[in-house]
């Protein structure tokens, strides 16, 4: 997807927009990098007539589905399903064998502290729903880590785009 591409889909359909983009970046869909999502939505919210916290909200509501989408596959589908969708790719086994040592070790707060760190923060719902974390658990620390994540990166971007038009215009 390319930043005009962004624009467009932003200024149509405004605050669904946000809601499905944050959906499929928490899914770990390729080609939707939180990096540039996520600023680009306080950009877009600065200079448009969207509310900052109502889209933060969406945001983060959105993340939060998306996880749970992610850790409810994984816990009823399990290891075999997981083997199925993502085969034997090394690279995403070891970021999940990161994932799943953490939270054996620290519980809950791994998944928050997991959450606020890039890549792992989306591949943390997978080895939680292997592991059977309590679903109200996996939820309350799993939307805390998004809402740091999230409040961060939209309102520097919202912010920062605030800087970048006042100083160009």
């Amino acid at each position: 997807m390319t930043f005009e591409t962004f624009l467009e889909f932003f200024a149509k359909y405004g605050y669904l927009f946000i809601l499905v983009i944050c959906y499929c970046e928490y899914l770990n869909l390729p080609g939707f990098p939180a990096g540039i999502i996520m600023p680009g939505i306080g950009v877009l919210a600065g200079q448009s007539q969207l509310n900052l916290i109502f889209a933060l909200i969406l945001s983060i509501f959105a993340g939060t589905l998306a996880s749970l989408t992610l850790y409810g596959v994984c816990r009823f589908g399990g290891a075999p399903l997981l083997h199925k969708l993502f085969g034997g790719n090394k690279k995403f086994q070891h970021f999940v064998t990161q994932c799943h040592a953490r939270i054996e070790k620290h519980g809950g707060r791994a998944l928050f502290i997991c959450r606020l760190i890039p890549v792992l923060r989306t591949i943390v719902s997978i080895p939680a729903g292997l592991l059977k974390v309590p679903v109200g658990e996996y939820t309350g620390w799993t939307a805390a880590g998004i809402t740091c994540w999230n409040t961060v990166f939209i309102v520097c971007g919202y912010l920062g785009g605030h800087v970048v038009v006042g100083w160009l215009g």
